[in-house]
């Protein structure tokens, strides 16, 4: 019985291992009913856009597709990130709050009058909707956020694909007369006069990402920053 023990101990140890590295393991706690599930849907329909994005292959409203992006980071959930967020969006105003109450983090907002919606289709609607608005206003090919730009109304969409913006977290609230959606990122995106992202071919090898660590996945052309 004791090598049976061994090889049980053995068996959970990898079975662990197997549960980390395939990405299931729990994201967050259970709370305010945001569970993975919704979770996983917001950080991978960010990711689906920001590839989208970084082969060339987003329709733009002005013409074409949006330039490929050469360095566009791969995003990761996060739960403090969430917890700002979710204590904001509590309170069930479709307005952005202060940078300062969200630690100077970008924050992206969506409502629908639907109530009580499924929370991942909520998820999923919100990040198209924010996404489509380079399909249905656009962004012009040289690619920067300035003024002209951010009163032609494409910040939600330029907040998505931020290259920098490594990190979100998002809340779903089933308000009385509406759902109400946000996400906040990390680091904010969004500032005058910088470029959108990096234009050029996606990476091909970790160099190509040109910062440290980061780890170039072909398949999605996304590098992959530490964590």
């Amino acid at each position: 019985s004791h090598s049976l023990q061994n090889m049980l101990g053995i068996a959970t140890v990898t079975f662990l291992a197997l549960l980390t590295t395939s990405g299931w393991a729990s994201l967050c706690p259970d709370k305010d009913g945001m569970s993975d599930e919704v979770r996983k849907a917001f950080v991978d329909k960010h990711n689906e856009y920001r590839t989208l994005v970084a082969r060339g292959q987003a329709k733009n409203k002005l013409g074409g597709n949006a330039p490929p992006a050469a360095r566009m980071l791969k995003m990761s959930y996060d739960c403090a990130i969430e917890e700002n967020m979710m204590d904001y969006a509590k309170e069930c105003k479709f307005a952005h709050n202060s940078y300062k109450d969200r630690n100077y983090w970008g924050q992206n907002l969506y409502m629908t009058s639907a109530r009580h919606i499924n929370k991942t289709r909520a998820a999923e609607n919100s990040v198209s909707a924010w996404f489509s608005e380079l399909e249905h206003k656009g962004v012009p090919k040289e690619n920067r956020r300035t003024m002209e730009v951010f009163n032609h109304g494409v910040g939600h969409y330029s907040q998505v694909v931020w290259q920098w913006s490594k990190k979100v977290g998002c809340a779903v609230v089933w308000c009385k007369d509406m759902t109400l959606v946000g996400c906040e990122y990390a680091r904010a995106g969004n500032y005058l006069g910088s470029l959108i992202y990096e234009i050029g071919e996606p990476c091909k090898e970790d160099k190509d990402c040109n910062c440290d660590k980061c780890k170039c996945s072909r398949e999605e052309a996304l590098c992959i920053p530490p964590q």
